[in-house]
């Protein structure tokens, strides 16, 4: 019973593209969320992760802004909010340790973050707590700070995992161009390595989601996929046509 109202309860981007033909990058590989600061891409990968914790994965947030009570804190209020919704605030016990058996939080605010210390802490949770990540979120918007090599043995790792990779990219309303058949500056430079790519677009109160490469295609395509502008979790009813 509590495994079916959990998840009767995602609402998620990931939901919807589930039913869309995007179920996520998959295993091993890479998808990235882009846009401007302020618009909520930690929103948006928190939304991420709680979708998976409600169908029963594991996930490992990794953050190198956040302290582990803050990133903590995002995921507390967006599952408060999913149940507020839903008049299921009496099952929020239940859900929140579930979720707390099935999530770790990494940060490395105030310390320096290199994959090594990211793979001795993976062999921990394997080898002390049996804990094997299906969906690793790395949060760190800046990507002009993140070497491309640490890209590279990220997506390495979740292969090695079997899980699938999210990044937030933040793009620039004032910076260079983005040249067609591309994604926008900085995600450019590692365009390569992204399976699925994703853009949020802010309208006065509505945030959109784009899909901007899919594995090998570069597209442009608004998946008419309609978020709470404060939550990043969808608006109940789902979505959205064009304006």
């Amino acid at each position: 019973m509590m495994t079916e109202m959990m998840f009767g309860l995602r609402r998620s981007a990931r939901t919807l593209l589930e039913r869309d033909g995007h179920p996520g990058p998959g295993p091993g590989r890479l998808a990235l969320v882009m846009a401007p600061s302020g618009v909520g891409k930690t929103a948006f990968l928190v939304g991420i992760g709680i979708d998976a914790l409600l169908s029963g994965q594991n996930v490992l947030h990794i953050s190198l802004h956040c302290t582990v009570e803050k990133v903590r804190a995002w995921y507390d209020d967006l599952v408060k909010e999913l149940l507020r919704r839903e008049k299921k605030l009496a099952h929020a016990a239940e859900i929140q340790l579930e979720i707390e058996r099935r999530r770790h939080i990494h940060t490395y605010v105030g310390r320096s973050f290199s994959v090594g210390k990211l793979r001795q802490a993976v062999e921990l949770l394997r080898e002390t707590m049996a804990f094997t990540p299906r969906v690793i979120i790395f949060d760190q918007p800046e990507m002009e700070r993140v070497e491309r090599e640490t890209v590279e043995e990220l997506r390495r790792i979740a292969g090695e995992l079997g899980a699938e990779l999210w990044l937030a990219c933040r793009t620039h309303r004032q910076g260079p161009p983005t040249l067609p058949g591309h994604l926008p500056p900085p995600a450019d430079r590692m365009e390569d390595l992204v399976d699925l790519g994703f853009r949020l677009d802010s309208h006065d109160t509505r945030v959109r989601l784009h899909i901007v490469k899919d594995r090998q295609e570069m597209l442009d395509r608004d998946l008419n996929i309609l978020l709470d502008p404060e939550t990043l979790l969808l608006i109940t009813g789902v979505a959205a046509r064009r304006p």
